[in-house]
């Protein structure tokens, strides 16, 4: 069931333009990149064109996955590699998707990542010490790993047993993914047709698109159907993560069961009506508030430790993902949290016809991976 896409015309000319940070690297003219983000209740696309110095917002789609196996939509569901494959057919047809090159994410349930302090060595040194450490918070044999880390950051410490000597460490950010997930997702994209251009976790994609740069620390809230993934970033990298089983498709079960209405039904008040503040409605804005405290309370110990252990406190929030189109949850999260609150607008680094403004920026949120992969594909191509 396809419930919303977009394609651009030929004959479209892009109105203006806005231009990335730093300095980037594009491909030649005309090379197009699809996104694609496969989460638990619809998947997703962005294709985008490089075009001199921006990136041209081509075609995006989206397709809720319970429909294809008998559920609701909405409802959180794991579907078997066919039937993701055929989905994405669909789609792609639905939304014409001409890319002959794509990026995909990896859910944050399949991957690992933490923040680790090493002894500061030689390259060769710090990759045999990194991957050491990780049999510590790997459940399986290393050879079935992809590893994956990078230095973000240099601090030092009293050596043990000297005075005026200090160790210097290295901050090192550790992202394992099994190597049979990996695997998986390059399956679906070689049924596809479609040439791999990057493989990466959802937790970079997520916030690649809605960041500009800040100087302070800001976090990302993904409030995806089947979880809250939450990410704090400090000057363009991510610095801590933290992942609750509690999301979207958790608010329609408590609306399903509180007003005692089926799902289908809880589905479309969440979406269509939300946390307004009509006396009709008292009841289904109580029920869906006490659901979205519950996030927005485990965000706020995340932000009050990520403060207690690095001295700097969040300065902003952005929510991305489905339940981040929530009517009245931006006000919400800003009384909860008490620091100012954006809902993300995934499309912004992109150019696109002026008369999808308003679009966009209502369903922005939805994007934020599939438009994260796709500029990340752009700029590293």
């Amino acid at each position: 069931m396809l419930y919303l896409f977009y394609k651009r015309n030929a004959m479209e000319k892009s109105i203006f333009s806005k231009l990335f940070p730093g300095n980037l690297k594009f491909w030649e003219k005309n090379q197009k990149v699809v996104g694609i983000d496969i989460g638990s209740s619809s998947v997703k696309v962005v294709q985008l064109r490089r075009e001199k110095e921006r990136a041209i917002l081509e075609t995006y789609g989206e397709l809720a996955t319970g429909p294809y196996v008998k559920r609701q939509i909405g409802q959180v569901v794991q579907l078997p590699e066919e039937v993701v494959v055929n989905m994405l057919k669909d789609l792609f047809k639905e939304a014409s998707v001409t890319a002959t090159s794509a990026a995909v994410s990896i859910p944050v349930k399949n991957t690992f990542i933490a923040v680790i302090d090493l002894p500061l060595v030689s390259e060769k040194e710090m990759d045999e010490m990194v991957r050491l450490e990780a049999r510590k918070y790997v459940p399986v044999p290393i050879k079935e790993v992809e590893i994956n880390w990078q230095i973000i950051g240099r601090s030092e410490e009293k050596a043990d047993g000297q005075k005026n000597e200090k160790l210097q460490l290295a901050e090192i950010l550790l992202v394992v993914i099994h190597k049979e997930v990996i695997q998986k997702y390059r399956g679906v994209v070689e049924k596809l047709g479609l040439k791999m251009k990057l493989i990466e976790a959802e937790v970079f994609s997520a916030w690649r698109s809605v960041i500009f740069r800040p100087v302070a620390p800001v976090i990302v809230i993904d409030m995806g159907a089947s979880s809250a993934k939450m990410s704090i970033v400090d000057a363009g990298v991510l610095r801590s993560t933290y992942t609750i089983d509690k999301g979207s498709q958790m608010i329609t079960d408590s609306i399903s069961k509180s007003l005692n209405i089926s799902f289908e039904r809880a589905e479309e008040l969440k979406r269509e009506v939300g946390l307004s503040t009509r006396p009709e409605y008292k009841e289904l804005a109580s029920v869906m508030e006490s659901n979205l405290n519950f996030i927005f309370s485990e965000a706020r110990e995340f932000m009050l430790a990520y403060r207690k252990k690095n001295n700097k406190s969040v300065s902003q929030v952005f929510l991305t993902g489905g339940g981040a189109i929530l009517n009245g949850v931006v006000d919400l999260a800003v009384k909860s949290l008490g620091v100012e609150t954006l809902r993300a607008d995934s499309f912004a680094k992109m150019d696109y016809p002026a008369f999808l403004q308003e679009t966009l920026k209502k369903i922005g949120p939805s994007f934020s991976t599939a438009s994260g992969l796709a500029l990340k594909s752009l700029n590293h191509a």
